[in-house]
């Protein structure tokens, strides 16, 4: 196992230091010395698991957008949350680099594969499940940069991002795929993993990936391109597998930020497993020891947020309230008054509050990185239907959602328009979502269709001051993130995003 993981490692360092394509260097570990037998591809898949994480998209959206505002203390990214935006952006680059490595450690993986043969039936359905993972990474890390550099993602012939299904030479340098090409590109390798999930007759985990997530990231990837139909047709058939609790349980609900068994475990297809020995931990972008008052506040929830929120808490009994904001928070009853808003009001954002299972001060801020949920599956169905103006299905799914949130049950959300019903979609994404790393690209994706961007609190921006406190959907730096130097220096054949 020591070999598989340090050939994972190596190549991932190696990737690091360079761009998306110069990847092989001389006397490198070769992939077919380290993966001999089916086990070994078994156990080198939980390498190409380790490559895979979110922390950064979520610090990202909620350092850059309007979820978050600057906490007691103020963490990094002050700049970032100026909303300075460029190709030398230490956290763009970060996520270019990390899902190409993503990409990188899966087509090793891949690559070695074709030179072992299953021994039996037994084999095959280990190797079969082993190969649906990684085209299922590499599918997934696909998406991700496509949904954040990707110039128009309902667009098929703009400019996505690079499509790499091959373990390049160190001299190969490629130029962008159009979206329609990603897209296409991810969906084979989504037909073919599921195809392979099932001959092998794959249980299901929430912590391991399945034909379950291959689904609802169909589903995803389709709403993203406006294809409706398929992302309707893939949404319904997740939910085959999935109901919402009907009813609003805040200690089941708390249980899953916590990562403790429970009901509330039901409501995850997929996440991604932090131990100690984990490097992503989502709860430090927020709060440095702890996920209360004296956990030195980087980052607490934004004050306009929280006022949307705590109005739903009121009228409602919405359990998010009480689960994404710490009972040790400073609320001010008269924020936009306060003389020092910094220190007389602090959210303290509470949403990782870290595993109680585990031990230790970093225990503190560790949490699994929630990669797909079942609520988004009816967020998809909702969107869809305000494309087609059926009011009555938008309020209907997004009601199914509520009843699982509020204590208080309420009448569905009524609209009349199609921009009312994705600006109430895009309300109760900005909550349900909220520090998930969904924002960014949820304006960037139906920001025109609902006629909003980044609305900030006026005194939440005094914090870090700009000068502009909110961005119009219409802004370039919403339109598509960056494409990073690191990448456009040694390759001459890519095409950097309109505007920077």
């Amino acid at each position: 196992m020591k070999k598989i993981v340090t050939l994972i490692a190596a190549v991932a360092l190696t990737f690091a230091c360079e761009d998306a394509t110069e990847i092989i260097q001389p006397g490198e570990l070769l992939a077919a010395n380290a993966f001999a037998n089916v086990d070994d591809l078994k156990t080198g898949v939980l390498g190409v698991y380790s490559g895979v994480n979110t922390d950064n998209e979520i610090a990202f959206t909620a350092i850059f957008t309007d979820e978050a505002a600057a906490g007691r203390v103020g963490g990094s990214g002050g700049s970032l949350h100026q909303y300075n935006l460029n190709e030398t952006t230490d956290i763009v680059s970060t996520i270019w680099v990390n899902n190409y490595g993503a990409i990188l450690d899966a087509n090793v993986l891949l690559d070695a594969a074709e030179n072992i043969e299953p021994a039996d039936a037994d084999e095959q359905a280990l190797y079969n499940e082993a190969i649906a993972e990684a085209l299922t990474i590499r599918a997934y890390a696909h998406s991700k940069l496509l949904s954040y550099f990707a110039e128009d993602l309902a667009d098929n012939s703009s400019l996505g991002v690079i499509n790499l299904d091959f373990v390049p030479a160190q001299t190969t340098v490629l130029p962008r795929n159009t979206v329609g090409e990603t897209l296409e590109f991810i969906y084979n390798d989504l037909q073919q993993a599921e195809d392979l999930f099932v001959s092998a007759g794959t249980t299901a985990s929430q912590t391991f990936i399945d034909a379950r997530f291959v689904r609802a990231l169909r589903a995803r990837m389709a709403l993203y391109n406006r294809d409706y139909p398929t992302a309707v047709a893939a949404a319904n058939s997740v939910l085959a597998d999935y109901t919402l609790p009907a009813t609003a349980s805040e200690e089941d609900y708390r249980a899953i930020w916590q990562d403790l068994p429970g009901s509330g475990e039901n409501e995850i297809i997929f996440k991604l497993e932090q131990t100690l020995n984990t490097t992503a931990r989502p709860g430090q972008i927020f709060n440095t020891n702890r996920s209360d008052f004296e956990g030195a506040v980087n980052y607490e929830m934004s004050r306009n947020l929280f006022n949307s929120l705590q109005a739903d808490f009121d009228a409602f009994g919405d359990i998010r309230r009480p689960v994404f904001i710490d009972p040790t928070s400073v609320i001010s009853d008269d924020y936009d008054s306060e003389l020092d808003p910094r220190n007389a009001d602090v959210l303290v954002v509470d949403k990782y509050p870290g595993d109680p299972t585990l031990n230790g001060l970093i225990a503190g801020y560790t949490n699994d990185l929630k990669v797909m949920r079942v609520v988004e599956m009816h967020f998809i169905l909702a969107e869809a239907a305000a494309n087609a103006s059926n009011f009555v299905e938008v309020g209907r799914q997004l009601k199914i959602i509520q009843d699982a949130r509020y204590t208080t049950q309420t009448a569905a959300p009524a609209y009349t328009t199609q921009q009312q019903a994705f600006a109430g979609i895009l309300e109760e994404r900005k909550i349900e979502l909220f520090a998930e790393g969904h924002r960014y690209i949820d304006i960037k994706r139906i920001g025109e269709l609902a006629n909003q961007g980044y609305d900030r609190n006026e005194t939440d921006c005094t914090l870090y001051p700009s000068s502009v406190c909110d961005l119009p959907f219409s802004d370039f730096r919403l339109n598509a993130l960056p494409i990073p130097l690191n990448e456009t220096r040694v390759n001459t054949t890519i095409q950097q995003n309109p505007g920077y």
